[in-house]
């Protein structure tokens, strides 16, 4: 997870519900069982699973999707994250985990940040004392069992190897390796010892035999996955322009990269002639700079730091106001210290090049952007970064704008990362290209030609493509040498995710069997810019409210699917504490199955069993124990391994083109161009490598669109409406609900927010199902929640146990084919009392009130 998608993610439009404060506070306990459930419950699901993992054969991808092997049959995954201490239950623990995973639904496990330096009490592969250096074989031991359990429950894993393994000196490495940030990513790309030191840990977690299998990890055909090098790209991570902050790590990486690049370009241009010809200065200006005098500079700083911004009045031959921004501390991340030079009309699909210049009091890096002035405050176009010093410098930078509005494009920059005084004069923005030729003080041949920053330039189009080689060796690197050298050759492998990169990463990715990507809606903010327990806020907001067919999180995932490789989406969640978080899972499940996915996973399972809290969550991403999202799962499950919500039947195919990136920096570029009001809840949407650019349609005989957001009397909803499946989420609060074959009625609760799913186990339509599982959640919090006066906080105090859901009034109508009964069910799945119906028409009649749950079985007598 990076501060560059959590931005992403915070960006969507807001709009706000009618109601803002609780109107009743009615709640129940509801903790499910951390060790297993009943068998045979209604909310039991490992019917789904094939059992051992692996029995029909290795997990192939074949046609765009998995299928088993030896059956052909293809397989969807509906899967969790697993670290630091959940990854090493003990024994007996570990038996009861799985077999509770797959009663819940799920049939994949990723194996995720097992190399940690922060979890040191059992719950990292290191040995103690030897962070970082040495392996544990206790740990390993744990690991193996804990694989082999999942393997019997009929559950695959995922193996992630280098996610947050940090880099020392110790390793052979220089002394700088230290100040290299996050876990050395970028570097550890393109540094040979990195490399070297990734395969000898590759090696030694995986080229084993693991004793509880009898099998080595490369033979295991219920080893499905291994991610080499987890959200990380030498490009770019997203909304980062290629090649950003490579240019400030310490002198030894930056020696490195630059002799690189050199040697890169004396293969391309055999000479300094031909160079100079490819990178021949430009000086195209069309027009006047849309910054002018009156252009005023506005400023944020959201966390209240040490920071002063004062307006310079335009000196004689200057075009627009200056900016003297001095920043001394800021408790937030960079983005929370902004100026702004807004209000300005920029055209789609036209060429800008903003100039300026700037000194500083010492040696400070920034962020420049072009964004909406307005929400959804999107890019439109410039993503960059740039160095200060005590020198004046002039800077250029150029870029196609999109996705604009009218008179609602502002230039900024991003200032919360430096320290000092910076100075910034003569804006210009002006439609048109220039950027300079190469130096004439540069040559191939003195190998002293620098890294450059975006420009437009065919310079920093080398540059692109060079880093995008340069990564896409790195990847058939690893590749080879766990096919090669490690034995995993029919084992699912991708380098990292698709969205790191932009669209270089179609290149990189090239040759690996499947995609995969990853989203947060309303990822924590952490104020003081690190992860902090204490001080974060979660924005109150809503997906299923804000969501309308092409913007939010799960649009952001369907832009990036890839034509002819199985898609997975790793990491996901909408985290707590938010009055909304019930939403998650009806939404995340429907919609996959919509846009035909492969794999869902939910981030993440927290550890759970002896000596642990099993009564409460206490994080903002706990799927284990928190019922918003738990109780979810079996009918997450049913409706996207089943299929219960079939897959659209009209596919949008966006061509990319010979080369993916040169064109587009993004999958939102390719898409903007060929139509921005693409719907998801219309069709399913796949980049199609090496075609034709543009957009062409495939239409299948289903024409079903089951996927809307409607309003209700105090905000909007999320509605689902399969013959097996209905789900819904929203402001549902003294409004109906209306669906084919159901109807669901409900008085004035809380926030009015609540999410219901209504699935059949039987893969049946729900008036022939015998056995419908009602899924029914609104808040669910545990007792004691400290919770700020804005609600989008609890600091450290999560309460205590038992966690409680809150009562839902709603009266349910069903049609079904012959009698039904209905019970309310136990948090274990058992039945806790039947709840009295009426039949009118065919139509089961029943209210939720006289047994209180989350859970509710409607099954033939």
């Amino acid at each position: 997870m990076t501060s560059a998608l959590m931005a992403a993610c915070l960006l969507t439009a807001r709009q706000e519900p009618t109601r803002l404060r609780p109107v009743s506070d009615s709640f129940f306990p509801f903790v499910m069982p951390w060790d297993d459930a009943p068998n045979g419950s209604a909310a039991d699901v490992s019917f789904l699973n094939e059992r051992p993992a692996g029995r029909n054969g290795r997990i192939v991808a074949k046609n765009g999707h998995f299928q088993e092997g030896t059956s052909g049959k293809r397989v969807r995954f509906f899967g969790t994250n697993v670290g630091a201490k959940a990854a090493f239950p003990s024994r007996a623990d570990a038996d009861k985990i799985a077999a509770r995973m797959a009663k819940l639904g799920i049939n994949i496990v990723r194996f995720h940040h097992l190399n940690n330096g922060w979890d040191l009490n059992g719950g990292t592969i290191w040995k103690p004392g030897k962070t970082h250096l040495e392996m544990d074989p206790a740990q390993l031991d744990k690991l193996d069992y804990f694989v082999a359990a999942l393997k019997k429950q009929g559950i695959y894993s995922n193996i992630n190897l280098q996610t947050s393994r940090e880099y020392l000196p110790e390793m052979g490495l220089p002394e700088s390796v230290r100040k290299v940030p996050n876990f050395g990513k970028k570097v550890d790309k393109y540094f040979e010892r990195m490399i070297e030191i990734q395969q000898a840990y590759a090696r030694d977690l995986l080229d084993r035999v693991n004793p509880h299998t009898g099998l080595k990890y490369a033979d295991d055909p219920a080893v499905m996955v291994v991610e080499i090098n987890n959200e990380n790209s030498l490009v770019g991570w997203p909304g980062e322009a290629a090649g950003a902050g490579l240019n400030t790590m310490p002198d030894e990486f930056v020696a490195d990269l630059r002799a690189r690049w050199v040697a890169w370009l004396k293969r391309k241009y055999s000479d300094d002639a031909g160079l100079r010809r490819a990178w021949s200065a430009r000086d195209e200006i069309v027009g006047a700079s849309v910054v002018s005098r009156a252009n005023r500079w506005t400023n944020e700083n959201q966390s209240g730091g040490d920071v002063t911004f004062a307006e310079v009045p335009p000196a004689e031959g200057e075009s627009s106001v200056g900016l003297d921004v001095t920043v001394n501390s800021n408790g937030g991340p960079n983005w929370h210290v902004q100026a702004h030079l807004g209000g300005l009309d920029l055209k789609p699909g036209q060429s800008y090049t903003l100039e300026f210049r700037a000194k500083a009091d010492r040696a400070v890096g920034f962020g420049i952007d072009s964004r909406l002035d307005q929400p959804d405050w999107r890019f439109i176009g410039l993503s960059a970064s740039a160095t200060a010093g005590p020198e004046w410098r002039d800077y250029a930078f150029t870029f196609t704008a999109r996705d604009t509005v009218p008179n609602h494009a502002r230039i900024g920059l991003v200032l919360g990362d430096m320290r000092g005084k910076l100075q910034i004069r003569n804006v210009r923005l002006r439609p048109g290209v220039r950027y300079a030729g190469l130096a004439a003080d540069q040559s191939l041949g003195m190998a002293n030609i620098e890294l450059p920053t975006q420009d437009g330039s065919p310079r920093f189009r080398d540059y692109t493509d060079f880093l995008a080689d340069l990564e896409t060796t790195y990847a058939k690197r690893m590749r080879t040498y766990l096919r090669d050298d490690l034995g995993f050759k029919l084992t699912n492998l991708i380098d990292s995710q698709i969205a790191w990169g932009g669209l270089t990463s179609i290149q990189r990715e090239r040759d690996m069997e499947f995609t995969d990507n990853h989203a947060y809606w309303n990822h924590p903010t952490f104020l003081s810019g690190e992860w902090n327990s204490k001080s974060y806020r979660v924005d109150r907001r809503s997906l299923a409210h804000e969501m309308t067919g092409n913007n939010g999180t799960l649009w952001d995932l369907a832009v990036y699917r890839v034509a002819g490789k199985p898609y997975s989406v790793s990491e996901y969640n909408h985290p707590a504490p938010s009055d909304y978080q019930v939403e998650m899972m009806p939404m995340y499940a429907t919609f996959g199955a919509y846009q035909d996915w492969d794999i869902l996973y939910t981030f993440a399972w927290d550890a759970t069993g002896t000596g642990e809290t099993n009564d409460r969550y206490g994080n903002y991403f706990d799927m284990a124990k928190n019922p918003a999202k738990a109780a979810f799962f079996p009918a997450a499950a049913l409706i996207f391994r089943n299929a219960l919500v079939p897959a659209a039947g009209t596919v949008a195919m966006a061509g990319l083109g010979p080369k993916a990136h040169a064109d587009h920096a993004t999958a939102y570029d390719v898409w903007s161009e060929g139509g921005a009001s693409l719907s998801v809840f219309q069709q399913r949407l796949e980049l199609v490598p090496g075609a034709p650019r543009g957009i062409r349609y495939e239409r299948s005989g289903n024409s079903r669109r089951p996927i809307a957001v409607v309003p209700a009397k105090h905000g909007r909803v999320y509605r689902v409406d399969a013959p097996g499946a209905k789900a819904f989420a929203g402001f549902v609060g003294e409004s109906t609900v209306a669906m084919e074959d159901a109807q669901f009625t409900f008085g004035a609760f809380g926030f009015n927010f609540a999410a219901v799913t209504l699935t059949a186990t039987d893969a049946m339509s729900i008036p022939r199902s015998k056995r419908v599982l009602l899924t029914v959640g609104a808040r669910v919090e545990n007792e004691n929640m400290a919770w700020n006066d804005a609600r989008d906080s609890v600091s450290d105090q999560w309460g205590t146990g038992p966690v409680r859901a809150e009562f839902v009034p709603m009266t349910v109508q069903i049609r079904t084919e012959g009698p039904r009964k209905v019970f309310a069910l136990r948090p274990n799945g058992t039945r806790l009392a039947e709840v009295k119906t009426s039949v009118t028409g065919g139509m089961l009649t029943f209210p939720t009130g006289t047994s209180p749950s989350m859970w509710f079985e409607i099954v033939a007598p």
